[in-house]
């Protein structure tokens, strides 16, 4: 059994058409279930989502009330029952195949990573506030349920484009060069692990609270340190992005928290790197396990 996790938080649309992908899973259904967090303060938007939906998913929810992503995440891992986590966030469009990609991928210690796509078509329609089926992007591009069993072949028209993440995640994963760095594939959507290993590491760090910068890499970051193995694996996903205001700061407050409760100063320079300050080589050096003096 594979349970897939999805925190939202006032989301219509995009929550709608992220369940709508799970209805089209090959999957069988009896193999998967979905556990969905509402982490909003102010419920409404779920209910409306779920009226709509189409019977048929096994879905399971539950609230978190605005604690936050991280909260939210443990929250639905604590109600799963799968010996499988797979973290999907309430944006992403899962291929028909998902799933079962997942599922076959694993081994006892490995963290899976699935290949996403932006739509960057989307990147500046905001949620509508009351539900609608259908979202309208750039230049009045729409995507709808009906779009989603063949998205892997309809997707060219929505502005694909690989996210500055899903590059490092592709090439941490793949560059000897970047092992020590590995645990950047822990990206927070379409990102897996099995049950045992996440409770393990005891979840997602619920300290950071609502600030935006990491969380999800941060456990990439624990999860190496115990030995586990990251692996890219060949499923697709699409990814509805909207864009976000005062991301530079809060990326240099997160590592700096990060780098405090790890006792290790230079991840700090995660956040800049991540702000586009320094290259992925120079993280690498800055982070590499000191060299032994020769005797």
């Amino acid at each position: 059994m594979i349970s897939v996790v999805i925190p939202t938080r006032d989301r219509t649309t995009r929550l709608y058409l992220t369940l709508s992908a799970l209805l089209a899973q090959t999957l069988d259904r009896a193999g998967f279930e979905v556990v969905l967090v509402d982490d909003s303060p102010t419920p409404g938007a779920v209910e409306a989502v779920l009226a709509a939906l189409p019977a048929g998913l096994p879905l399971r929810r539950t609230a978190t009330g605005g604690r936050g992503v991280a909260a939210a995440r443990n929250a639905g891992a604590a109600l799963a029952t799968g010996d499988l986590l797979l973290f999907l966030d309430d944006d992403t469009l899962a291929a028909p195949d998902l799933l079962r990609r997942h599922v076959i991928a694993h081994g006892p210690a490995t963290v899976a990573h699935g290949r996403i796509t932006d739509l960057t078509a989307f990147l500046f329609t905001p949620d509508p506030p009351r539900l609608s089926e259908t979202l309208t992007g750039a230049r009045g591009r729409t995507l709808g349920p009906a779009d989603l069993p063949a998205l892997a072949q309809r997707y060219r028209r929505l502005g694909p484009q690989r996210s500055f993440i899903e590059g490092v995640a592709q090439a941490v994963a793949g560059i000897p060069a970047y092992h020590e760095l590995r645990w950047l594939a822990c990206v927070g959507t379409s990102t897996s692990m099995p049950r045992e290993l996440f409770n393990r590491m005891g979840g997602f760090d619920e300290g950071f609270g609502a600030l935006w910068g990491g969380e999800d890499l941060e456990l990439g970051l624990r999860l190496a340190l115990a030995g586990a193995e990251f692996r890219l694996i060949g499923s697709f996903a699409c990814h509805l992005p909207q864009a976000r205001h005062h991301t530079a700061t809060d990326l240099g407050l997160f590592w700096t928290l990060v780098a405090q409760r790890h006792g290790r100063p230079r991840l700090v320079r995660v956040g800049d790197f991540l702000r586009g300050r320094i290259s992925l080589d120079q993280l690498a050096a800055e982070l590499a396990p000191a060299r032994q003096a020769t005797p």
